[in-house]
């Protein structure tokens, strides 16, 4: 790898300073900040994975890094800017020939950045929430790259960060760190390459952002990523589970696990996506690996001062130690947490409730019954969509997600009426058969008028579910008693009250269940 650096860029850095401009520097990139605008200079370095030592591949990347980021910041980038060289030293634009290219950005408030967020304390559960729609969104929109996630690719990208990382071995990584995550990611692909070949076989490998990090995110009006890689298609595009286990690796990095896992929960609901849980493991050892890679080079960095190679090295130790501790089980055994109830019961209120406190994904059989019919969540379904062969695919399926998440040693929700033992059952042995726990919750609202009011509701307005006041009694009359499901724990909620107080109580209830809080978890 060569750093590329010469009197002229010395010359460049100082003159673009000028006016006091904030300079801050990474591995790829001078950033010169104003009040209002912010100008980005590629350094002409070949690190390997990126090559900007010539003008022409510098003004080439500029281009694409602005018709790259403008598909999640399409107010941010405001184009390429030729930097010429005069009689006044290098300037953005100027009448003389062009030397160099910089990315125009309009500049970002720094207090909405993530990251800057998570600092004050002011990052919540709900703002990535959001985050995880927009993504959603965008990846499903986004081409698919299956060729970009064969196991050939992913053992590749995973020798080559191993290699670029090797020259820190006994320095910023100790020896036993490097071979145990190696082995780690090695083994997860040579042990589980079927499950990498259905993720590509679900069309699960987009073309994305790459980089999706806290700095890079901004709570606006709508959450607004910049940043994206734009270098190495082989770095932007890859498995969706791989793209947001960046951010959930940074939030396990500022201690915040609550938040990741409310995240990822988030995202696969949003995307339908319970198999992410399959990878996910691997994606935030290689993420938090490849953070460790990038803070090294800088921390090796000659020309960077002694404060920022000083604060990468620490940075790039602790990414290399979370790498490590990624390959291991979580302390506790997850649960699994049925909620049933008569239609128009809350059930799904309370589940999304309790999802959101527990920082758990929620399996709705609302969702799936319309992906598995090929509709939008708020698409209305048909009749057919409820004959019993059809409900029993929806249970079948509830199994399979509830199955994969648990496996990759995480909680699970529930959310489906349960109106037959039989599938109260299969959701306790799902739990039993993988040494979790088992809790079955029902969402009980006795006053009949209520339940009519809210199905009444849904006749106007845009609704998952498709049931109605008039199928009401129907059900109610085929509804088979609440029962515990081979003995374990049964739990009844009336909710009947608001949704933030049936909330509550259920939580007041599982709590003594060793059921606690995302929060609370965190903080024990």
């Amino acid at each position: 790898m060569s750093a590329g650096m010469n009197n002229e860029s010395d010359d460049l850095v100082r003159d673009l300073q000028r006016g006091g401009a904030e300079l801050r520097t990474t591995h790829a990139s001078w950033v010169f900040i104003g009040r209002d605008d912010v100008w980005k200079v590629k350094r002409p370095v070949d690190l390997g994975f990126l090559d900007y030592r010539t003008p022409e591949a510098r003004r080439h990347w500029c281009e694409e890094e602005v018709r790259l980021n403008r598909r999640l910041a399409p107010d941010v980038y405001l184009g390429v800017e030729p930097v010429s060289r005069g009689a006044r030293g290098h300037v953005i634009g100027g009448d003389g020939p062009a030397v160099d290219w910089a990315v125009h950005m309009r500049r970002l408030p720094d207090e909405a950045a993530a990251s800057s967020l998570l600092a004050r304390g002011a990052l919540d559960a709900d703002s990535l929430a959001r985050l995880a729609d927009v993504m959603s969104t965008f990846l499903e929109a986004a081409p698919v790259r299956s060729e970009l996630g064969t196991l050939d690719v992913l053992a590749a990208n995973v020798a080559e960060n191993f290699a670029q990382v090797e020259p820190f071995v006994g320095d910023l990584v100790d020896a036993g760190t490097f071979a145990e995550v190696r082995a780690f990611q090695t083994g997860e692909l040579q042990r589980h390459g079927d499950v990498f070949r259905a993720r590509v076989a679900a069309r699960r490998i987009r073309e994305g952002h790459g980089d999706l990090r806290l700095e890079h995110v901004y709570f606006l009006r709508r959450p607004t990523v910049i940043d994206c890689i734009e270098f190495n298609e082989r770095f932007r595009c890859g498995d969706v589970a791989s793209e947001v286990a960046f951010l959930a690796m940074e939030l396990e990095a500022a201690r915040r696990p609550d938040l990741a896992a409310g995240f990822l929960a988030r995202f696969a609901e949003a995307s339908n996506d319970f198999h992410l849980y399959s990878v996910l493991d691997f994606y935030l050892s290689y993420r938090a690996w490849v953070r460790g890679k990038v803070a090294a080079f800088v921390a090796a960095d000659v020309t960077a001062s002694a404060v920022v190679r000083r604060d990468k090295r620490a940075e790039a130790a602790r990414n290399f130690a979370l790498a490590r501790s990624c390959a291991g089980r979580a302390l506790d055994p997850p649960v699994v947490i049925a909620i049933g109830g008569l239609i128009g019961s809350g059930k799904s209120t309370l589940a999304t409730g309790l999802g959101r406190q527990l920082a758990a994904p929620v399996v709705s059989s609302d969702r799936v019954r319309k992906a598995q019919a090929g509709l939008a969540p708020t698409d209305r379904g048909g009749a057919a969509l409820y004959e019993p062969a059809a409900v029993d695919r929806v249970y079948r399926q509830l199994m399979i997600d509830a199955a994969t998440v648990v496996d990759a040693g995480r909680s699970v929700i529930l959310d489906a009426t349960f109106s037959t033992g039989r599938w109260r059952d299969a959701a306790a042995q799902v739990a039993r058969d993988r040494g979790a726990r088992f809790v079955l919750v029902e969402a009980r609202c006795a006053d009949r008028d209520i339940l009519r009011a809210r199905l009444a509701s849904r006749r106007h307005a845009a609704s998952v579910s498709d049931a109605t006041d008039e199928q009401l009694a129907g059900m109610a009359d085929k509804f088979e008693p609440f029962a515990a499901a081979g003995g374990a724990p049964h739990v009844a909620i009336d909710t009947a009250a608001p949704p933030d107080a049936a909330v509550a109580m259920a939580l007041a209830a599982l709590r003594p269940l060793g059921v606690v809080p995302a929060a609370d978890r965190c903080a024990s």
